[in-house]
């Protein structure tokens, strides 16, 4: 999506219901009646920015098939007509439409309902969100992981982008809340799915095991060089500066060496849930991406919540925010003698929906049932690597504690409902 303008005046903005197939049963007779499609709807993005900017939409599927929708929730700021109020369209499979949307200049999200009806008899319930008025448009996604933004004087917002294999188009890799006086970022946010982690189509060294080791600052261009020095077997080939620039000086300093005195590189978003490209595991080596980490702990029970929380990957896609809290924490210096925070505490957030095979986004979900979520908190020290089942708390504790409000694209509904939870029995590979 497109970087949004702020914009004052009361506008009207609007967004498609994308990509609705249609499908009737198959028929062992020649009659033309029948399509090899099943009927089937879907919504292109379910949680829009305040002033959203439009998106286009089609129909596809049996040409003699009709659709009506019906505008159930939001038809006061919400039509089917740019031109008036109007909460019901209808059309032959293959026409477009759109929905426009009123600028929200609320202090709060709003709900809309959609219902879908088909000749054919097959219906669908959507429900979308439009955020209220907020100085960072830009920044709103339907993306699961997703946390609220929170202004601060330090805080950089950087998504790192990606293409994966057999795809030509960029995808997210993970995104960061960066602090540029701590050096080091307050939480990583990223999706795991199969597709982040195969296939493996990049050369490395034998003994790195899928891991490029390509330590540098953000948006480094790096390739593979053979060295007996697993450390130091790539070489960078400059820097590809992307929005919001995060000052190298304002970064650790870790190119090819271990840099963080007194502690490991600990990896926020771990490296071994980025295997699919050189480049989308080389961004795991961005000193955004890395905490000074307790090598007791890094290399104990938070490398065994890491494993088993790539073990809770599903259909649908899991959503992770790893953090960092920072209570009466201390420093350390990098080789270039710059101050980094140490974190007091590390955590780990999870959310996905409960039988991981729903086919739906997070925000679609009106049931707090129908998704699981946990946390795990873990203090940064030696004595803080107890067993992970000591260290569950709810993912609302952890928002308590930071200060922050995560998952942001649950439904206002049900989300107090699901971030309460923390039953560690809902997690199979736990």
């Amino acid at each position: 999506m497109n970087i949004l303008t702020h914009i004052d005046a009361k506008i009207k903005v609007a967004f498609t219901l994308l990509a609705i197939s249609f499908v009737t049963a198959c028929s062992d007779t020649d009659d033309d009646e029948w399509s090899p499609y099943k009927s089937s709807a879907s919504l292109d993005f379910t949680s829009v920015g305040y002033n959203e900017s439009v998106i286009t939409g089609s129909t596809s599927g049996n040409s003699k098939l009709t659709w009506v929708a019906v505008l159930t929730q939001g038809s006061e700021w919400a039509s089917f007509s740019q031109t008036g109020a109007q909460s019901t369209a209808s059309g032959k499979v293959g026409a477009k439409f759109a929905i426009y949307l009123e600028t929200n200049e609320t202090t709060s999200p709003r709900r809309g309902e959609i219902q879908i009806k088909f000749t054919d008899g097959y219906s669908k319930t959507f429900f979308f969100t439009q955020h209220n008025r907020s100085d960072n448009p830009s920044y709103d996604r339907n993306w699961g992981e997703q946390p609220a933004h929170r202004d601060g004087a330090n805080y950089v917002y950087k998504t790192y982008y990606t293409t994966l294999s057999g795809t030509s188009r960029a995808t997210r890799n993970y995104s960061v809340c960066f602090d540029l006086q701590k050096r080091v970022s307050h939480w990583v946010a990223y999706p795991v799915h199969r597709v982040y982690e195969s296939p493996r189509n990049y050369e490395v060294g034998t003994s790195t095991a899928g891991r490029t080791n390509a330590w540098a600052y953000d948006d480094a261009v790096t390739e593979y060089e053979p060295s007996e020095d697993y450390n130091t077997a790539y070489r960078i080939l400059g820097y590809e500066l992307t929005d919001p620039v995060i000052p190298q000086n304002n970064q650790q300093y870790i190119e090819f060496t271990n840099t963080i005195r007194g502690y490991s590189r600990g990896h926020m978003l771990p490296s071994a849930s980025r295997y699919n490209t050189w480049v989308t595991n080389a961004q795991t080596f961005y000193a955004t991406n890395l905490m000074p980490q307790n090598g007791t702990l890094n290399g104990g029970s938070w490398g065994d919540v890491e494993m088993k929380t790539r073990d809770s990957k599903c259909t649908d896609t899991l959503f992770v925010v790893t953090g960092a809290l920072f209570k009466n924490s201390t420093t350390t210096t990098d080789r270039k003698n710059n101050t980094i925070a140490v974190p007091s505490h590390c955590y780990k957030l999870l959310l996905r929906t409960k039988n991981g095979n729903t086919g739906k986004s997070i925000s679609e979900i009106t049931s707090s049932g129908a998704l699981i979520s946990i946390g795990f908190l873990f203090e940064n020290s030696a004595s803080g690597n107890v067993p992970y089942k000591e260290a569950v708390v709810s993912v609302k504790e952890i928002e308590e504690l930071s200060g922050f409000t995560f998952f942001q694209n649950i439904d206002p509904s049900i989300a107090d409902a699901v971030k309460s939870q923390k039953n560690i029995n809902d997690w199979s590979a736990f």
